[in-house]
């Protein structure tokens, strides 16, 4: 009979007893390394199965955020530092918007307004906060129903309602800038303003603003942008007019020189404002609101005429729209009430003379 070596069997028996326990070892790495890296995909799959389904979202919030228009002429919202929270609650100390500086920044870029533009405003209106109708009303812009000033439950839902009027009435509008606001919110020689206080809102408005630190809305900007073509032939074909279709937003009287300039422009895609008023005083306006305005005629400007230049009305002055220029002094206009009564459209060859001038 064969003799066993215990001594040598027993160590085999160790080293196979470690060899599996190492074995067992790797066997359990492997499983947590494998376990990581499901989890790690997992992680990664749900991470882009979110960003494509939040990213159509985040579209609309950019497009809401920025208050997009179709005039090109976003505003950005803007920001008011500490400092401009500080100075305003000081400023509002002792009425009804004291300490409400950070609510009206957010309610101002929940309603796509420029926040120091709706401060200046409300600080303006209402002594920050210390007129009648803020203490009795909760109303923080005057606004008024029939015959009476609204009255709100509280001052949030009174800056709320304040803040969405302004986007209706003027930034949805395209008036996102205090010059742009001033012609429709105060405008000069109103016949309500027999003391001419207006000529005084906007550079109140601009002081006050300058108080309230921060950073500035980028409308100004994109709105400069928008306008990089001004000064060029507008090189497309003039349109044509409609009585029914006269352009959006179109607040001159109907069948005037205003009335039509007003729908020309916008249809070429170089819209003006619907507030300059009289034909006489667009230039000035214009110029105010960062159109160029000069003495060359050029095809698809407005042209205008000062009251009485050139044989026109002493008292609103006229407008028409260059569609062919001859020479540098002769042009050919389009226009509405020139010959034959309001509606009447007519054309005409102008030469130039003293009192003219040109939108582009």
């Amino acid at each position: 009979m064969k003799k066993i070596n215990q001594k040598n069997d027993g160590g085999n028996l160790k080293k196979l007893t470690n060899l599996a326990l190492e074995l067992k070892k790797k066997k359990i790495k492997l499983y947590i390394y494998g376990a990581l890296a499901l989890l790690g995909l997992i992680f990664i799959a749900v991470s882009l199965m979110s960003m494509m389904l939040l990213a159509p979202f985040d579209d609309e919030l950019d497009e809401t955020q920025t208050g997009g228009s179709s005039d090109g002429c976003a505003v950005s919202g803007g920001s008011v530092s500490d400092k401009g929270i500080k100075s305003f609650n000081e400023n509002a100390k002792g009425g009804g918007l004291e300490g409400k500086a950070d609510y009206m920044v957010k309610s101002a870029k929940k309603h796509k307004i420029d926040p120091k533009i709706f401060m200046a405003i409300v600080a303006h209106e209402t002594g920050y906060g210390k007129s009648e109708a803020v203490k009795t009303h909760n109303n923080v812009a005057g606004m008024m129903g029939s015959g009476d000033l609204f009255k709100f439950d509280s001052i949030e839902e009174g800056i709320d309602a304040a803040a969405k009027n302004l986007y209706d009435l003027y930034f949805s509008k395209g008036l996102k800038t205090v010059d742009k606001i001033q012609p429709k919110y105060a405008p000069i020689g109103a016949s309500n303003d027999p003391t001419d206080l207006n000529s005084n809102w906007k550079p109140t408005i601009k002081k006050i603003m300058k108080g309230i630190d921060g950073k500035a809305s980028k409308s100004d900007d994109s709105c400069k942008k928008d306008k990089g073509d001004v000064g060029k032939e507008y090189k497309g074909k003039i349109p044509s007019f409609s009585n029914s279709n006269p352009g959006k937003n179109n607040l001159y009287d109907a069948g005037q020189c205003t009335w039509y300039a007003y729908g020309i422009r916008q249809k070429m895609g170089k819209p003006i404002s619907t507030f300059w008023h009289d034909a006489h005083k667009w230039n000035e306006r214009a110029e105010a609101e960062g159109y160029k305005v000069g003495k060359t005629p050029k095809k698809g400007a407005a042209w205008i005429a000062e009251q009485g230049a050139g044989g026109h009305s002493n008292v609103t002055g006229h407008v028409g729209i260059v569609i062919d220029v001859k020479d540098k002094n002769t042009f050919v206009v389009t226009e509405m009430n020139a010959e034959g009564g309001p509606y009447k459209i007519t054309q005409r060859e102008v030469k130039m003379t003293e009192g003219y001038s040109f939108i582009y």
